[in-house]
């Protein structure tokens, strides 16, 4: 069961991955949705639950094939904890999933993965294959279903499955670095001194901020500050400093009796 800490993470990396919107994106480039799941709570859950596809439902609607699927996503569980990155996966359908293992401060805390896809049009032999193996296990297949729903499959090709595997993967890091980012400034992992700062920067945006003056203000040469806030907050002094402004004059766009030159003053800018 994951813990608390493995819980407040992947909240964390919800946060950051929907403002992101790298789904849309993802979906538009490749014709594939994408979704990031946590570590299964219990025991005995499926890393990757079945998503709309009807054959995954069918097959894990059986205890044998439940059970098979948990043995075969248990490996993949296994090499996710030790570093295996993104993958495409084979499942009992004989279709493939693409997953890959997002760390939150080194820890593998939640799983990026696709919907289920074919590498190739379905043949006659796949389907009654299929049907085969899941009425072994004690299930009732329809063959014109399965047709159909073999048919509504995506197909992509091993090389677009290869750069899937790779853009997942670049995605996946980037996204486990932000949001580890975060995570440890909201547990305090936030040093005292750049916290000072980002208050002293907050109140005084307004003004004509220097690094050297906030360094001042957080006791720190403005070399090791420099060095300081850019590890923790993943951004120059300057880029932050910019954001804060651009916040404050959004809202301050909102007010219809402003002038945009007196929206850039106010919101700390030194001209329009």
């Amino acid at each position: 069961m994951p813990t608390v800490r493995e819980q407040c993470g992947f909240r964390v990396l919800q946060q950051v991955h929907a403002v992101r919107g790298f789904e849309s994106a993802f979906h538009q480039a490749t014709g594939l949705s994408v979704r990031l799941q946590p570590l299964p709570r219990q025991a005995g859950s499926l890393l990757l639950e079945p998503d709309d596809n009807p054959l995954c439902k069918l097959a894990c609607s059986t205890a044998a094939g439940r059970t098979r699927c948990l043995a075969m996503q248990g490996e993949i569980r296994h090499n996710f904890e030790n570093e295996l990155r993104a993958q495409p996966v084979v499942c009992l359908a004989g279709l493939t999933v693409i997953a890959v293992p997002v760390r939150l401060c080194g820890e593998y805390v939640a799983t990026l993965h696709t919907n289920h896809l074919l590498l190739h049009k379905p043949r006659p032999a796949d389907i009654q294959r299929f049907a085969d193996l899941v009425a072994g296990w004690g299930a009732k297949p329809d063959l014109e279903r399965l047709r159909e729903d073999f048919a509504s499959l995506p197909v992509m090709g091993r090389k677009q499955v290869e750069a899937v595997v790779k853009l997942l993967g670049i995605y996946a890091e980037h996204l486990g670095d932000l949001a580890s980012r975060r995570a440890l400034a909201e547990k305090n992992g936030r040093p005292c001194a750049v916290a000072q700062a980002l208050a002293y920067m907050r109140q005084h945006q307004t003004e004509r901020l220097q690094l050297g003056m906030v360094a001042k203000h957080a006791q720190l040469s403005p070399y090791y500050f420099c060095k300081l806030f850019r590890r923790t907050m993943g951004m120059t002094f300057t880029e932050y400093l910019t954001r804060l402004r651009l916040e404050r004059a959004k809202d301050l766009l909102m007010s219809p009796t402003m002038a945009v030159s007196d929206i850039a003053a106010a919101a700390g800018f030194g001209s329009i």
